[in-house]
């Protein structure tokens, strides 16, 4: 055992405690914006998603696009696309003027109004922006393709 005097042990004390705040710090937490984001919130339960006159819902355990979509793009493939897309943000993207090419309603479970999606034109790619808010994110036309089923 190491013979400390009663000061040299509150030093170590106070080392100790300044490595464990550094090291449980979340440095993220500093003020900037997250680099990424994702469509869906965290730990959120989604129901439906509307896209046009095409809905994706979950029937029998199986989500299943209603009416029978015939495009590229399966259930699967399109519920993915909005449970993983991570969102880059825009940065120095002006606010579109032109309408928007497609819309997507998204009910999530314990919400009461759906999170309505915009999609806009943005040559070669797309710009992306949840009603209500002011940040624009950057889509990859492939993305797009999935989100809102465009061919």
């Amino acid at each position: 055992m190491l013979k400390l005097s009663r000061r040299n042990w509150n030093n170590v004390l106070i080392f100790v405690v300044l490595l464990l705040m550094f090291s449980l710090y979340d440095w993220r937490g500093t003020g900037q914006a997250p680099a990424t984001t994702s469509l869906l919130p965290e730990q959120s339960q989604l129901l439906s998603i509307a896209v046009g006159d095409v809905r994706l819902v979950q029937a029998a355990g199986q989500w299943q696009l209603q009416p029978r979509y015939g495009g590229s793009v399966s259930a699967q493939q399109m519920l993915n696309a909005w449970l993983y897309t991570p969102l880059q943000p825009a940065v120095g993207a002006a606010k579109p003027t032109q309408a928007p090419v497609a819309q997507a309603s998204v009910q999530l479970a314990g919400e009461f109004a759906p999170q309505i999606w915009l999609l806009y034109p943005a040559a070669p790619d797309y710009l992306l922006q949840q009603v209500g808010q002011p940040q624009l994110y950057l889509l990859p036309a492939a993305q797009a393709r999935l989100l809102f089923l465009i061919d």
